[in-house]
C-alpha cells in the first residue's frame, strides 16, 4: 500500500507525467521508424545494389537526393507514427504498406539521384493523402446484423474454392506439389498457357486470399480435418502457378493461429521487420550469402519500390490506360496490345516474360497520371475502411491473416484487380458473416 501511495504522490507532484507511458511508446516508434530506414539504406547500398545492380538498382546517392529522401520521411513521420498508434484493421494494413512500400521508396530516392523532381513530389503527395485519409475517414459499416448462424455458406465457399483448385491442378498441373521458391518462373510461364475460363480464373485467383482466411476460420473451430484438407489444397494451388504469396499466406495462417493471441501482437510489426532486416545484413556479412535478402529486402521491399518509377517513367510520356486493361477491358480497347505488366518487365530489365505487377502509386499513375495520385488514395482508404467495418470485433487471429492477405494484394496489383479478381469483395462479405467472438472449440 505504501508504494501505491508514493506513486500517487509522485504523480500529484507531476514528477512523472500521466501520459508518460504513451509518450514513451511514441518516442520509441519514431526511433524504430528512423532506425529501420537507416538499416534499409545500408541493406540497399551494400547488398541489394551490389548483387542486383544489373537489374537497374542504382547506387548513385548525392547529398541533395539523400537530404530530400529524409525530408520526405521526416515530414510524414507524425502521420506515420499516429498510424502505428491506432488499433484498427485499416491502420494494421497501412502499417505494412508503410514498412514495405513507403520506407523502401524513400531509400531508393536517396540512392537514385536521377529520379525526377516531379516523380518525387507526386510520390510524396500520394503518401501524404493516403495517410491523411486513413486518419480522417471513419470506419465504413454497411450492416451490424449480418451474421449467419448456419454452417452452409462456409461449407459452400470451401467446396467452391477447393473444388476450383483441385480441378485446375488436376487438368493442367497433374496435381503437382511444388515447394521450391527459387525455381518458380518456369511454372509461371507454363501457367500462362493454361486455357482457363474467365470465371474459373477469377475463382482460382480469389482462392489465393480466401482459402487462408477459411483455414483460420476452421482452425478456430478445431475442425482439424477440414483445416488439413484446406492446407493441402493451398499447397496444390501453389503448384499451379507458383505465386509465392500463396505459400506465405499458408505459413502466416498457421503462425497466426498458434502465436497471435491479442491485437497487441500488431505492435510488433516494426520490431519484427527490423529484426529480419538486421538478420539479412548479418547473413551477408558473416556467411557471404543473401537468402534473406533475396526473399525480403530485394523482392518484397525494393522491387515494388523500383517499379513505381518504371511505370511513372513510361506513362509520363505514353498514353495512360484508364482501366482499359482491367475493369473496362470488356468495353474499351487498350492502346497496348500486350499486357502492361509484361511491357514493364521488358521496360525495366529487358525481359518480356517478367510479370511486373505493382499496386498503390503505380496503379494511380498508369490509369490517370498525376490526377490519379490525388484520387486513388481516397479509394484505397475507403476499401480499407470497408474491410475494417466488416471485421470489427473479430478474433485477432482472423485479423492477422486478413491484414497479411490484403497487404500483399494492395502491394502487388491494381485496386480494381484487388476488388474483383483477388477476392476483396468476397472477403468483405465473408467477414460480415463471421461470429464476433472467438469460439471455444465448437466443431462443425
Amino acid at each position: 500500500m505504501d508504494s501505491i501511495k508514493v506513486q500517487e504522490e509522485i504523480k500529484a507532484l507531476k514528477i512523472i507525467p500521466k501520459d508518460w507511458s504513451n509518450r514513451k511508446d511514441i518516442y520509441l516508434t519514431y526511433f524504430k521508424l528512423f532506425f529501420l530506414r537507416l538499416i534499409l539504406d545500408y541493406a540497399y547500398g551494400n547488398i541489394v545494389s551490389l548483387i542486383f545492380g544489373y537489374q537497374n538498382f542504382k547506387n548513385e546517392p548525392t547529398i541533395f537526393s539523400y537530404v530530400i529522401s529524409w525530408l520526405f520521411l521526416i515530414t510524414l513521420s507524425p502521420l506515420i507514427v499516429k498510424n502505428f498508434q491506432n488499433k484498427n484493421l485499416s491502420s494494421y494494413i497501412m502499417s505494412i504498406l508503410i514498412i514495405t512500400s513507403l520506407l523502401p521508396t524513400t531509400a531508393l530516392i536517396a540512392f537514385t539521384s536521377s529520379y525526377s523532381v516531379i516523380y518525387v513530389t507526386l510520390m510524396y503527395v500520394y503518401w501524404l493523402l493516403i495517410l491523411l485519409f486513413n486518419y480522417k475517414v471513419p470506419t465504413i459499416v454497411f450492416s451490424k446484423d449480418f451474421q449467419i448462424k448456419s454452417k452452409i455458406p462456409y461449407i459452400f465457399l470451401t467446396i467452391l474454392f477447393c473444388g476450383a483448385v483441385l480441378y485446375t491442378s488436376g487438368k493442367y498441373a497433374g496435381f503437382r506439389f511444388h515447394f521450391g521458391l527459387l525455381d518458380v518462373y518456369d511454372l509461371r510461364t507454363e501457367a500462362r498457357e493454361y486455357q482457363v475460363s474467365t470465371i474459373l480464373g477469377y475463382i482460382i485467383t480469389a482462392a489465393d486470399n480466401i482459402l487462408p482466411v477459411l483455414l483460420v476460420f476452421f482452425l478456430l473451430r478445431k475442425s482439424w480435418i477440414v483445416s488439413l484438407i484446406i492446407s493441402v489444397i493451398i499447397l496444390l494451388n501453389f503448384g499451379i502457378s507458383a505465386v509465392k504469396q500463396v505459400l506465405f499466406l499458408l505459413t502466416f495462417a498457421w503462425f497466426g493461429y498458434f502465436f497471435v493471441k491479442t491485437e497487441k501482437f500488431f505492435n510488433l510489426f516494426l520490431s519484427g521487420v527490423i529484426a529480419l532486416v538486421l538478420t539479412s545484413i548479418a547473413e551477408f556479412q558473416i556467411f557471404g550469402t543473401y537468402l534473406l535478402t533475396n526473399f525480403m529486402t530485394y523482392r518484397i521491399f525494393f522491387i515494388p519500390a523500383k517499379l513505381h518509377y518504371v511505370y511513372y517513367n513510361f506513362f509520363s510520356v505514353n498514353e495512360l490506360d484508364y482501366f482499359r486493361q482491367s475493369i473496362l477491358k470488356y468495353f474499351l480497347e487498350s492502346p497496348y496490345k500486350d499486357g502492361i505488366q509484361f511491357m514493364m518487365g521488358d521496360e525495366d530489365i529487358g525481359d518480356f516474360t517478367a510479370r511486373a505487377n505493382n499496386g498503390l502509386f503505380t496503379d494511380a499513375y498508369l490509369n490517370f497520371g498525376a490526377i490519379g495520385v490525388f484520387i486513388f488514395p481516397l479509394i484505397v482508404v475507403c476499401i480499407l475502411k470497408t474491410l475494417e467495418g466488416a471485421s470489427k470485433g473479430l478474433d485477432p487471429k482472423i485479423l492477422f491473416i486478413v491484414t497479411t492477405a490484403v497487404s500483399f494484394v494492395l502491394l502487388g496489383v491494381p485496386f480494381s484487380t484487388a476488388l474483383l479478381t483477388s477476392g476483396i469483395i468476397i472477403l468483405t462479405l465473408f467477414l460480415y458473416t463471421l461470429p464476433r467472438s472467438a469460439p471455444s472449440g465448437n466443431k462443425f
